[in-house]
């Protein structure tokens, strides 16, 4: 009984060698055929056909572009008709560190749920008002609805940047109303109704262009084996801390999710503290 090869071996083109750098959009092919050996544990022609909107022919070729360039990393299973990973398979071109790059890769095998967290979004009018005015240096007129007034207000702004916390995006921008320069979450924005020329500078915004650095380190009040786990959690060296940059625009964000005074409570919701020099 003849022996079962793959389609790409019975291809008369042969594989593709591997001098040279790849470009960037076969690299990402590369990349995503071994996300799907990696989280998945099987991969075919339908992986990178759906995923790229490829053709069938080139998938083929980007497998011996891959079986090329990572040799004995992924072995053809002629009953299933697809590619798995074999025991010594080792990724080349991705660095599996979180599984956040994975979630979107629907596995059989592999069981994921996230948190139902309500999105926090801006209307696209308002996004492409907002980004308009930052490319054409305006101010605009919105109406805001700010936590320490009840009602929302119309006020002038002159938006030059957009930041996240991680939760929610933000627009930095010069507030008329207030003579200085704010965040505004993008979500609160109502309306916007005007826009005229303004001549503010956003080099005189010197917290978003201040950048200073922070220490994050276990918060110290926790046991010693919990301070261990915390540290090999975030990347932090034993009895060191994690030295970040960050504009001090943004230094309230993470003061607040990583307080100062967090030392004071053992309790494991207060994993990390934060020291800054500003």
């Amino acid at each position: 009984m003849a022996k079962k090869v793959s389609p790409e071996k019975r291809s008369r083109h042969a594989p593709t060698q591997a001098p040279g750098v790849l470009p960037f959009a076969a690299r990402e092919r590369m990349a995503h055929i071994e996300r799907c050996l990696f989280w998945k544990g099987e991969l075919q022609r339908a992986d990178l056909t759906g995923y790229f909107g490829i053709n069938p022919a080139q998938a083929a070729a980007d497998f011996r572009e891959y079986m090329s360039r990572a040799p004995g990393n992924m072995s053809y299973d002629a009953t299933r008709k697809r590619y798995l990973p074999t025991a010594d398979f080792k990724p080349r071109f991705i660095e599996p560190a979180s599984v956040d790059e994975f979630v979107g890769l629907e596995s059989s095998l592999v069981p994921v749920s996230t948190w139902p967290i309500p999105p926090r979004t801006a209307s696209p009018e308002t996004l492409q008002a907002v980004v308009g005015a930052i490319r054409r240096k305006e101010a605009i007129e919105i109406r805001y609805q700010s936590m320490t007034d009840p009602n929302s207000v119309w006020r002038w702004i002159t938006p030059h940047a957009f930041a996240s916390d991680g939760d929610r995006w933000h627009v930095r921008a010069y507030c008329h109303k207030h003579d200085d320069f704010r965040d505004f979450v993008l979500g609160r924005i109502e309306r916007i109704r005007k826009a005229k020329p303004s001549s503010v500078d956003s080099g005189c915004d010197h917290d978003w262009n201040t950048i200073v650095q922070v220490e994050v380190a276990p918060n110290p009040k926790l046991s010693a084996d919990q301070q261990k786990a915390i540290a090999s959690e975030y990347g932090i060296r034993t009895g060191k801390t994690l030295k970040l940059k960050i504009r001090r625009s943004m230094l309230f964000y993470l003061e607040a999710q990583y307080s100062k005074n967090s030392a004071e409570s053992a309790i494991a919701a207060h994993q990390l503290i934060v020291h800054s020099s500003q």
